[in-house]
């Protein structure tokens, strides 16, 4: 099959959708697939260079001054669309949403190749700044009900996000499928945990807490501050390492101060995407944590690399993060925005060394059977595949 592939990520930045679109791109190609990625030209060809090998990657040259890089990769990727299409006619085009880019659309008005839409939020509850203002709202909402419309099949990480779509009456959803994320299991997977505290110079007793991600305000990391405050009553050696960078640092900062937890908190700042294993590996338990900020709740990657690593998580309760660790019986849940809860669930796992390893081995098994990225490909394939059929059938 080939597949032309579209997104508007930055696919040399280690972030969570660029990582999807690469992943998904590469692993269908190891599926037999002739996948071609268009894509903003990257100011960090490393990551984008890893995936070469599989993936044939056309980039787009964007102008990054100002507010012109949306309108400059919309014109870029229009044309180069348009002569892929005319240099050989792909079988499908898999679109990864993206706010307000609607260069597929054009580049395809007068094609009947079929269109898979991957959607992985809401662009009005998603979008920051100059773009929530009125008319820019409004013309978000004109290009999702356009490209929803001439999608031939709807895929999301999450089901909130297709009901969504629905409740605004932009789609079915019965013909809509959920492919959540994945992981690599052979770029993630357990390792020692001394040796690696060894090599990553972590020199204090512990436990160790982990958090990798971005500092995002639905990512709740004020409450995790909150919650090792409680912990280190009872494990006064206790260290919680931030692993990344974002929006809330500051604020995160000024936090750990007021509670006078600098003996306990470390911000360690962004690392390289092949060093986020080791800070995992390095951990006792890692936190994934979910606020309220949106009507949908996403779908973590970094609790699928979690697991992959053979650590037990404490979640936030609801879809998507507590129900699917009790689900696998890889960790437990806690309240949302609940920091008395948080430590709860932490200090029974930190007590209990047993179940945290029961707790990883069973995470790691069930990651490794059923939730990588291969098995997403093969489920992504398979809504490929429905949607060609169904354009030959319409035809």
């Amino acid at each position: 099959m080939r597949i032309l592939t579209y997104c508007d990520e930055d696919i040399g930045v280690a972030a969570g959708g660029s990582r999807q679109v690469l992943e998904l791109a590469k692993a269908l190609a190891l599926r037999g697939h002739e996948v071609i990625l268009v894509a903003p030209q990257s100011e960090r060809e490393r990551i984008a260079f890893e995936a070469s090998a599989q993936v044939q990657i056309a980039f787009v040259p964007v102008v990054r001054w100002g507010r012109l890089r949306p309108f400059s990769f919309f014109w870029g990727s229009m044309r180069l669309l348009k002569r892929l299409l005319q240099a050989r006619r792909p079988e499908v085009l898999l679109w990864f949403d993206s706010p307000g880019q609607i260069a597929p659309l054009w580049a395809l008005r007068n094609s009947t190749c079929p269109i898979v839409f991957f959607v992985n939020g809401l662009p009005l509850e998603e979008v920051q700044g100059l773009w929530r203002r009125p008319p820019f709202r409004r013309l978000l909402s004109y290009g999702l009900r356009l490209a929803s419309r001439k999608a031939t099949a709807l895929v999301s990480v999450c089901p909130e996000v297709l009901m969504g779509l629905g409740n605004l009456e932009l789609i079915d959803t019965k013909g809509c499928s959920v492919i959540r994320n994945g992981v690599d299991p052979d770029r993630f997977f357990p390792q020692p945990q001394e040796k690696v505290r060894v090599e990553l110079n972590l020199i204090a007793q512990g436990p160790y807490v982990v958090f990798v991600g971005g500092f995002f305000p639905w990512h709740g990391l004020d409450i995790l501050v909150e919650a090792i405050a409680i912990v280190a009553k009872s494990f006064p050696l206790v260290q919680c390492l931030m692993v990344g960078d974002g929006q809330t640092k500051r604020a995160l900062e000024e936090q750990v101060g007021q509670l006078q937890l600098s003996a306990h908190v470390q911000f360690i700042g962004r690392v390289d995407f092949d060093m986020v294993p080791k800070w995992i590996a390095a951990s006792d338990v890692c936190v994934v944590l979910h606020r309220q900020t949106r009507s949908y709740p996403g779908d973590s990657m970094k609790l699928w690399e979690y697991l992959a690593c053979g650590r037990p998580v404490v979640a936030t309760a609801g879809s998507g993060y507590g129900d699917t660790v009790e689900e696998l019986r890889c960790g437990l849940s806690a309240k949302a925005d609940d920091s008395s809860d948080l430590a709860r669930q932490l200090l029974c796992l930190l007590v209990d060394q047993d179940l945290r390893r029961n707790m990883g081995e069973r995470g790691r098994k069930a990651v490794v059977r059923s939730h990588t990225w291969a098995a997403r490909a093969a489920q992504l394939d398979r809504v490929c595949d429905h949607a060609i059929a169904e354009m030959k059938s319409a035809a």
